[in-house]
């Protein structure tokens, strides 16, 4: 197994397959690196592609200290120095998208060639004049509030409810394989990188993002809608929007072969 050891002592783990022009994926909120498996399996026939476990998730340590979205962006750093990569393509994912922000606003885009945001938006927590958060608008702090209370309580009961809303149609086989993949991490990391991640605001991150820019979002995402996708296409400067019909936030697993494709045609398109 492939490990780097970041400058506060702490274990990333992290899979390098492939040639070619570096992708790097960056996972969401309580989940690893497995959940790009698939992509990242094709991708890397024409690709270098890297996945990795955010620390405190996966096979990476989990640590007391460092759970910020700046420890998050400075770990993502020294991943791709260590690796030596340049003129990446960074892919984040929920709360991957966040890491991507957060590392633009710490280390700028020097590194990078394109970005990939899926469905994500750059403000969770709704207020008086954002209503383009979390739950399609409807997510407060008061909401929060409920929502660490209950993961606090009882992780798995918590994250039963979260996942029958992220997917409503799940099965029972996709529901199981979720709930396995998002249980083997550690409950306080996962809440702590909750508040984090729904109390951050990038909004004004939005226009430092210089480089060319692939908005994804799931038709029937429970999590965002269709106005923030626009509203970070408007914010960006060069960057378009795709939908993914018929998909919820986990369009990556509901429509594979369109993320492969579509990640595909990205890179060809700014390598012109």
């Amino acid at each position: 197994m492939s490990y780097i050891l970041t400058d506060d002592n702490t274990k990333i783990f992290y899979k390098e397959k492939g040639e070619g022009r570096p992708i790097v994926f960056i996972h969401g909120w309580a989940s690893s690196l497995v959940s790009f498996a698939i992509p990242a399996f094709y991708l890397s026939k024409k690709f270098k592609v890297i996945t990795y476990d955010l620390r405190g998730h996966g096979k990476s340590d989990a640590t007391e200290e460092g759970l910020t979205m700046k420890r998050f962006a400075a770990d993502l750093e020294q991943l791709l120095e260590a690796l030596d990569l340049n003129d990446v393509i960074l892919v984040g994912w929920s709360m991957g998208a966040q890491v991507l922000f957060e590392y633009i606003k710490n280390f700028g885009c020097r590194r990078l060639k394109g970005t990939i945001i899926i469905d994500m938006a750059p403000k969770l927590m709704n207020d008086n004049w954002w209503n383009l958060g979390l739950y399609r608008g409807k997510f407060t702090h008061e909401d929060n509030l409920q929502a660490l209370k209950e993961m606090t309580a009882n992780w798995e009961t918590y994250i039963e409810k979260f996942t029958r809303i992220l997917v409503p149609d799940l099965d029972e086989k996709q529901f199981k394989y979720i709930m396995k993949g998002t249980l083997i991490n550690n409950p306080n990391v996962a809440a702590t990188m909750w508040d984090v991640m729904v109390n951050a605001d990038y909004c004004d991150v939005l226009q430092k993002i210089t480089v060319p820019t692939l908005i994804m979002y799931g038709e029937k995402s429970t999590l965002y809608s269709e106005e923030t996708a626009k509203y970070l296409n408007n914010q960006i400067p060069n960057s378009r929007v795709e939908k993914f019909k018929g998909c919820t936030h986990l369009l990556v697993m509901e429509d594979t072969q369109k993320f492969i494709e579509e990640v595909d045609k990205f890179e060809k398109k700014i390598n012109k």
